[in-house]
């Protein structure tokens, strides 16, 4: 990027890619009205700079301008789309998330039966 960062214009931009507006953005994240904007003059706390970046299924470090790609850190193996017809690409992506989804929650109930057995012992 040529242009000087600013954080509440990467939110913006990704916001309008996806059809949001800053209002839907802030509802999602469970964030007051117009606390977004106040990005502008005031640095947020992690958490809801991370509850953001989730929304938008980006990372923090675009958010921040560490990174000018704002494909999400939390991405674990790439897919040669090349394969996939144009016109299934997007319910390809949407089967891709609920795998990962999938595969997280079976993560969280194997450690929370962990960390039970452990209370037990």
């Amino acid at each position: 990027m040529t242009e000087e960062y600013n954080l509440l214009d990467r939110v913006k931009q990704l916001a309008k890619e996806q059809g949001k507006t800053l209002s839907d953005i802030e509802k999602e994240a469970k964030l007051g009205t117009r606390s977004i904007y106040s990005w502008k003059n005031i640095a947020p706390n992690t958490k809801n700079l991370e509850t953001v970046a989730t929304v938008l299924n980006t990372s923090t470090d675009y958010l921040l301008g560490r990174t000018a790609d704002s494909t999400p850190i939390d991405v674990y193996f790439r897919i040669d789309m090349k394969n996939v017809p144009e016109e299934k690409r997007e319910d390809f992506k949407k089967e891709l998330t609920l795998l990962r989804d999938f595969a997280f929650k079976r993560l969280q109930e194997e450690e929370k039966k962990l960390d039970d057995q452990e209370k037990d012992n």
